[in-house]
This record gives C-alpha cells, structure tokens and sequence, in this order.
C-alpha cells in the first residue's frame, strides 16, 4: 500500500531561526540575482528561506550568511505555492551538508514516538 506523501514524516526536525544571509544564483528566466533575505526555519538537511524570486526546482543557490560570511551551496527542493501562506518560500536542501547556521539543532531521534 503506497503511503500519502503529505503524511510522511519530514526527514530532520527544524528549527525557527531567523539568520540574515545572501541567497545568489540565476532565477527562473535566466537572470542572475543575489538577494538579501532571511531563514524561517533551519534543519540539519537546509532551510526555509524567504525570496521574491521565481525559482525551479533542482536548481543550486549559494548562500552566505550575512553574520558569519559563511557560504554553502543548496538546491531548491519546495516552493510556497502562490495564494497561500508559504508565498515567497522556498525550501532549500544541502548540496554537501555541512553545519552552517550557528544553532544547535535537535537530536536525530527528536519526535520519534
């Protein structure tokens, strides 16, 4: 029996964490951009993070935190849909994980039952 996609578990717990950062690449029709925005919420896999950019799925951004100068390279895995309250989000997933955000993140068994 197949299982709803929407039911599934996420794969890390996440964390609301607002951190300032540089989120770069080309957008949808080709322009390169770099803009300054901010995480909603940030796991051990990548970040929800706010843009006013029209972005595909797969493609790779690279962020910088404004803070640390910090860089890494991520790939869009979700976007907001439009009319709804994740307009202008997007997930973002580690192309290489690595710890970035400068917040301790919950235990891997966090929210197993």
């Amino acid at each position: 029996m197949a299982t709803d996609p929407k039911l599934e578990r996420r794969r890390r717990s996440r964390v609301a964490h607002k951190a300032r950062l540089i989120l770069s690449g080309t957008d949808a029709e080709g322009y390169n951009f770099a803009e300054d925005t901010e995480t909603v919420t940030v796991s051990k896999n990548g970040a929800a993070v706010r843009t006013s950019y029209v972005l595909a799925l797969g493609q790779e951004l690279s962020v910088r935190m404004k803070e640390t100068n910090r860089v890494g390279q991520f790939q869009v895995v979700w976007q907001g849909k439009e009319g709804t309250p994740s307009e202008g989000r997007i997930g973002l997933e580690w192309v290489a994980i690595k710890r970035f955000w400068g917040v301790e993140l919950p235990p891997e068994d966090w929210g197993d039952d």
